[in-house]
């Protein structure tokens, strides 16, 4: 696979990974607000946190797409998890549990998504040059 179709497949992917993400995101907020009667009846708000965990998602997605190095892209996603956590677990840890599941879950599933298509490609296209010319039937 050339460094272009493997590049437009990743940001494919990751690209499907985070619109799924925004859905799941809205889906879950639905829900919370059914339950609880909106965000802040517990006496803590989220605020502006929710967009920057959004961006950082965004942005490790981007550049998890880009990178080619595997051990890389799940350094960044180490990275990603351990940061929401250190700043969402003290006040609140069930939205912390939310995003890193959530946000974490999807990088990895794209990560890999990516990885099993580009070992079956190469796969293929080594399969297609060690097989043997069919013959001209006469």
């Amino acid at each position: 696979m050339n460094i272009y179709a493997r590049l437009a497949l990743c940001l494919a992917i990751h690209a499907a990974g985070c619109v799924a993400y925004v859905f799941l995101n809205n889906a879950v907020v639905v829900a919370y607000k059914a339950f609880n009667g909106g965000f802040t009846t517990r006496g803590v708000a989220i605020g502006i946190a929710h967009y920057m965990f959004i961006y950082i998602f965004f942005g490790i997605n981007a550049l998890a797409a880009i990178i080619p190095n595997q051990w890389a892209k799940l350094g960044l996603l180490a990275l990603m998890v351990a940061w929401i956590l250190f700043m969402m677990v003290p006040n609140n840890p069930l939205r912390a549990l939310f995003y890193t599941v959530a946000q974490g879950g999807v990088t990895l599933l794209a990560i890999l998504l990516t990885q099993v298509i580009e070992l079956r490609w190469e796969r293929l296209a080594l399969m297609r040059q060690t097989s043997p010319a069919s013959p001209a039937h006469a």
